[in-house]
C-alpha cells in the first residue's frame, strides 16, 4: 500500500477506532455495531464504498476500503468519511443525549484538531 493512502486511510481508522471506543463505553459493542451498521447503511445511499468498512465486537477496521482506494485513488474518502462520521454522532446525540455526545466530539476534536468542526459546519 502507497504510503499516501495508508495515511489517508489511517487517520480516518483512527477517529472511527476512537468514536467506537468511547460509544461502546456508554452504549455497548453490540449497541454500536447497530449504530455502525445503521449509518454505513444510510452512507451508502451515496457512497456504496463506505459498505468496505469492518465492524464487530473487537473494534473498526478500514483495511478493505484501503485496498479500494489503492484501485481507484480518485474515491472520495473524505466525503465518504465526513458523512459517515457527522451522521454518526447525530445519531449518538439522541441515544446519549446532548452533553454525552459533545463530551465525546470534544474528545475527538482536540484529538483530530477540529476535523469533526468543519464537517458540521458544511
Amino acid at each position: 500500500m502507497s504510503e499516501i493512502i495508508e495515511k489517508r486511510i489511517g487517520r480516518y481508522e483512527t477517529l472511527l477506532k476512537e468514536m467506537w471506543t468511547a460509544s461502546s463505553k456508554y452504549l455497548g459493542t453490540f449497541s454500536v455495531n447497530l449504530l455502525v451498521e445503521r449509518v454505513v447503511w444510510e452512507v451508502s445511499l451515496e457512497y456504496k464504498e463506505i459498505e468496505l468498512l469492518q465492524y464487530d465486537q473487537n473494534g473498526i477496521s478500514c483495511a478493505k476500503m484501503a485496498a479500494r482506494l489503492e484501485e481507484n485513488p480518485d474515491l472520495p474518502v473524505e466525503d465518504m468519511f465526513m458523512k459517515f462520521i457527522t451522521r454518526y454522532v447525530e445519531i449518538l446525540a439522541r441515544l446519549l443525549g446532548y452533553e454525552r455526545a459533545e463530551e465525546i466530539k470534544k474528545k475527538l476534536d482536540e484529538e483530530f484538531a477540529g476535523d469533526l468542526s468543519a464537517s458540521r459546519e458544511e
